[in-house]
């Protein structure tokens, strides 16, 4: 997507539920569920507004800081978030129910 809380990016939930609060950006789209294996490498945990402090994170100042990606809760659990599309390793679609 180009928005959402780390700006445009490629964000995953941690199971299928928590898909349904998530999927909600302008962006989003709930025709389809994926289950994915993300090679997430070194995380940095950033605020419920992913911020690093007085900017949001993406791709560059990730890099800078020497992570390859971010985990951060916006109020309803986990979000991973990654930039670089080669860190999603499988996909596979699943059912929605």
């Amino acid at each position: 997507g180009r928005t959402g809380w780390c700006g445009g990016a490629i964000y995953f939930a941690t199971s299928k539920n928590a898909t349904y609060t998530k999927a909600t950006g302008p962006d989003s789209h709930k025709g389809a569920m994926l289950e994915c294996q993300v090679d997430v490498g070194r995380v940095l945990h950033l605020n419920k507004r992913c911020y690093t402090g007085i900017q949001r994170m993406n791709q560059a100042r990730l890099n800078q800081k020497g992570y390859d990606s971010v985990v951060f809760n916006p109020g309803d659990g986990d979000e991973h978030v990654i930039w670089n599309k080669t860190k999603v390793l499988s996909i596979k679609q699943v059912s929605l129910h």
